[in-house]
């Protein structure tokens, strides 16, 4: 899952991916290019390797709306986005007995629309 958080709005944009590779954050972030038309991006990142990657820094050098601010090493705290995957972990994930992926996945889903999103 990846997940971001307007900071203004406090909606949370997230989206369910089989794996997690440099192609999966370009994707992720051409859906949020197309829900903040003509907005700059100003997105928090760790330092996991794909958000480092070749292929994403050649698609950034053609979508100058995302501005990229990493985290220091050790650092996840700093990053809202973190706070609410650890609310998910506690709330949801914890001591759960989810019959399918799929479940889980709405399960979550519904918890960042009516909890989250509405922080």
């Amino acid at each position: 899952m990846f997940a971001a958080r307007d900071i203004h709005s406090k909606k949370v944009h997230y989206r369910f991916y089989d794996w997690k590779n440099s192609f999966i954050v370009i994707d992720f972030f051409k859906e949020l290019l197309n829900i903040y038309k003509d907005k700059i991006l100003c997105i928090i990142l760790d330092g996991w390797s794909a958000h480092r990657s070749g292929m994403l820094r050649a698609f950034l050098d053609l979508c100058p709306r995302i501005k990229l601010f990493f985290l220091p090493t050790r650092a996840s705290w700093l990053n809202p986005i973190e706070r609410d995957f650890g609310l998910m972990q506690r709330f949801v994930l914890n001591n759960s007995n989810f019959e399918s992926v799929k479940e889980t996945m709405e399960v979550l889903g519904d918890y960042i629309t009516k909890e989250l999103s509405s922080n």
